[in-house]
């Protein structure tokens, strides 16, 4: 079995990087396929817990600040294709809480990991050892902050791989945060670690690509392909346009159903100024604008009915979902 036993900053990481994507994809692969088991100190999930929510935030205000720098450029420089660029640039700006709302569905993924994740306990030799290399200055307490909670949990693992029963279970280690773990060389670990990962079945990677790629080379390469095929947000031109051509065929199937009425002679056609209203009248110049229109939609679109019941359900439910999504309440069809 492969071991991987993961640091905070890799699971935040991958939280709220959308080019991390394809990572969290391959472990829980890994993971649902038994070919890993994520081992996971309490610490970590206690300090996952405690900053998922403010990373996630803080990378909502990056991406809108980024945008608002880009913009400030585009209306300096741009020239001529400023009017175009702007156009573009606020069709994305209208997407950013679709894009970074979308990091909250990616921490639920990572939380469905913790879930299935083996979670140990720091013990008390974690601890004692933890504070041993504080006094002797070794690494991570080779530079001026404090490390405690690293110390412990590399302590930790060490702890979980000296636990291991079969000479062929693998122990990986992971971390982003190369200035406690690392030498000079970022993907070794720092030889005040030499002890942990001088046995044959302890790894130490300084990202989860690596990691992923010593377990199965390919697998993170079918996962960036099929990524690379996934479907991008909706633009807010694009939502717009299909917005209006729903609006469209739908009071063109009502304008229809009103002239069906009008020949059954359960609508009464009135002169402009009649004081009478109703869903038994319409005013003569009311119908004539009505009647314009449709001539309108019938030249705009080819196909303008009639539907099937089922077809005319899809219309009218694609018209309610994208009005929910721009902040109407659910069934609002009014045309």
């Amino acid at each position: 079995m492969n071991y991987i036993f993961l640091d905070t900053c890799v699971l935040l990481d991958v939280s709220t990087k959308r080019g991390d994507l394809p990572l969290l994809s391959a472990l829980e692969e890994l993971v649902s396929a038994k070919r890993v088991e994520l081992v996971l100190a309490d610490l970590v999930v206690e300090e996952y817990e405690r900053n998922k929510e403010n990373v996630a935030k803080k990378t909502a205000q990056r991406l809108s600040q980024e945008f608002k720098q880009v913009k400030a450029v585009v209306n300096e420089f741009a020239g001529e294709n400023q009017a175009a660029t702007i156009d573009v640039l606020n069709d994305i700006n209208a997407r950013l809480p679709l894009l970074t709302d979308a990091n909250y569905a990616t921490i639920h993924r990572v939380e469905r990991l913790i879930e299935y994740a083996v979670i140990t306990s720091i013990s008390e030799r974690s601890k004692v050892a933890a504070v041993q290399r504080g006094l002797e200055k070794r690494a991570p307490f080779h530079i001026s902050k404090n490390s405690v909670a690293d110390a412990v949990i590399i302590e930790q693992f060490f702890e979980f791989l000296s636990g291991l029963d079969r000479s062929d279970d693998s122990c990986i280690f992971v971390t982003h945060n190369h200035n406690d773990f690392s030498s000079k060389d970022h993907r070794k670990p720092h030889s005040d670690f030499n002890e942990i990962f001088s046995t044959p079945n302890s790894f130490y990677f300084n990202n989860l690509a690596s990691a992923i790629d010593h377990i199965d080379s390919d697998l993170l390469a079918e996962v960036e392909f099929e990524h690379d095929f996934s479907e991008e947000t909706r633009g807010l031109r694009e939502i717009l346009d299909s917005m209006d051509e729903l609006v469209d065929k739908i009071w063109y199937n009502r304008h229809q159903n009103l002239m069906c009425r009008l020949e059954d002679g359960e609508i009464e056609i009135v002169p402009e100024g009649t004081e009478r209203y109703g869903s038994d009248v319409i005013h003569e110049h009311i119908l004539k604008g009505a009647i314009q229109s449709a001539e309108r939609v019938e030249e705009k679109y080819e196909d303008t009915g009639p539907w099937t019941d089922f077809e005319w359900g899809m219309i009218n439910g694609k018209l309610s979902a994208l009005r929910w999504v721009l902040g109407d309440d659910w069934d609002m069809l009014d045309t």
